[in-house]
């Protein structure tokens, strides 16, 4: 039997496998010329709360002009609207319409059936490691980004 990974070593496997995950979601993405996996990833950002232009750049990590032609090519598709932000009435929030949540969904299934085809090419031992280790790799994670909300906010 092989030695257990320590969790360097399965960090180490976590980031040699996202790149790969992510080329093959984009180019699929691209294939289907409905929206890009950028346009996608900007609607399930969205889907959490009407955020600002300048919040989707800085939670995306891209410049505002970059997040700005992005938020254009989303109110153009009908996806995404401006509203008036209550709190400063220089800025909007942009919020997911009902075409951009249908969208998003849409998006959400077309990328979890192409990446079944992957996952069919695993052994029922594999499948079984995945249904233990996805989600506790979810909870733990998702468990850091509420601390470090909780600690900007403070």
């Amino acid at each position: 039997m092989e030695k257990p990974w320590t969790p360097y070593e399965a960090a180490e496997e976590l980031i040699s496998v996202f790149p790969v995950i992510g080329r093959l979601i984009a180019s699929h993405m691209q294939d289907e010329a409905e929206a890009t996996f950028m346009q996608v990833r900007a609607l399930f950002f969205l889907l959490e709360k009407p955020i600002t232009a300048s919040d989707l750049a800085r939670k995306r990590k891209v410049s505002l002009q970059s997040a700005s032609v992005l938020v254009q090519a989303l109110v153009e598709r009908g996806w995404v609207k401006r509203v008036a932000n209550p709190n400063d009435r220089r800025q909007f929030l942009l919020e997911v319409t009902p075409e951009g949540l249908a969208r998003a969904d849409a998006a959400k299934h077309q990328i979890a059936s192409f990446m079944t085809g992957f996952m069919d090419g695993l052994t029922p031992e594999e499948m079984a490691a995945a249904q233990i280790f996805l989600p506790g790799l979810h909870r733990v994670l998702t468990q850091h980004v509420r601390e470090d909300e909780t600690d900007k906010n403070e």
